[in-house]
């Protein structure tokens, strides 16, 4: 008996020393102004969007800012969080200054927080990470639009967890929980509109869906991998053999960036009707 008790205060004793371990501050720089609206409408042209796709957005109050989506099809099909959409009518990717682009959802059988957008065009799709190589201690980085504006968010993988549904009925969803590890610099919001978007591996492939963030506890939850692959495979996929950046913990900022600016990770908003 009291052997057992020695291996279990040695089994706690090595969970604790690495966890703290992983408590750092990684901080990415604070993001580029965003450009200015007769900026945007130069690019506009040079989005993968079709041109007679591209709407102009109406004034502040009649539009809200709710999560992230990130393409899985260079035709036009995005992952989005259900509630990132909710019951709006008028949901659109944000492409910057005051213009959007509308899209259309589907739902995806069995996976009922989720949903794909459709867009007339889109950005390069991620690729996916091998579930086999998702292991404790991996570092995830996390780009997307917090509290409505550009960030990203760094962590380290503890394991897998489950995740009650708010909705009745809905049961629980197997997911991974991660320590915080890091964000953009004096970000003033929570994590939370990170909803939707991708978390990368080192590699720049998806390990799975941010879902939501526990500032109090310094934990970030995702997707387990299986669930995005899943998803990813009803799109309309084509072969990517085009190389990825490398990520690091001092330039995870650099390359939300450039996801961001090539419409790979994208701003999903809702009109107001």
């Amino acid at each position: 008996m009291k052997f057992d008790w020695l291996l279990y205060a040695a089994a706690l004793t090595a969970l604790v020393t690495v966890t703290g371990s992983w408590h750092e501050v990684s901080d990415a720089p604070p993001a580029p102004p965003p450009p200015g609206i007769g900026e945007m409408s130069l690019f506009a042209t040079y989005t993968p969007f079709t041109a007679s796709s591209i709407i102009n957005l109406p004034v502040d109050d009649r539009k809200i800012m709710t999560g992230t989506a990130f393409s899985i099809s260079k035709t036009g099909e995005w992952i989005v969080a259900e509630k990132s959409v909710g019951k709006c009518t008028h949901p659109f990717l944000n492409i910057g200054g005051n213009l959007a682009v509308p899209f259309r959802t589907r739902p995806i059988p069995g996976h009922e927080g989720y949903l794909i957008a459709m867009t007339d065009g889109g950005g390069r799709p991620l690729s996916m990470a091998d579930p086999a190589n998702v292991k404790p201690g991996i570092r995830a980085f996390m780009p997307g639009y917090p509290g409505g504006t550009v960030g990203e968010a760094t962590a380290r993988l503890i394991g897998r967890t489950m995740m009650k549904h708010s909705k009745r009925f809905e049961g629980s969803e197997p997911v991974l929980a991660w320590a915080k590890a890091g964000q953009t610099y004096e970000l003033k919001s929570d994590l939370n509109q990170l909803v939707g978007g991708p978390a990368l591996n080192d590699n720049s492939h998806v390990m799975g869906i941010t879902l939501k963030e526990n500032p109090r506890r310094g934990r970030i939850y995702t997707s387990v991998p299986e669930t995005v692959t899943a998803i990813a495979s009803l799109a309309d996929r084509k072969p990517d053999y085009d190389s990825e950046a490398t990520i690091t913990k001092r330039n995870y900022g650099i390359v939300s960036d450039t996801l961001r600016r090539e419409y790979r990770v994208a701003q999903v908003g809702c009109i107001i009707a």
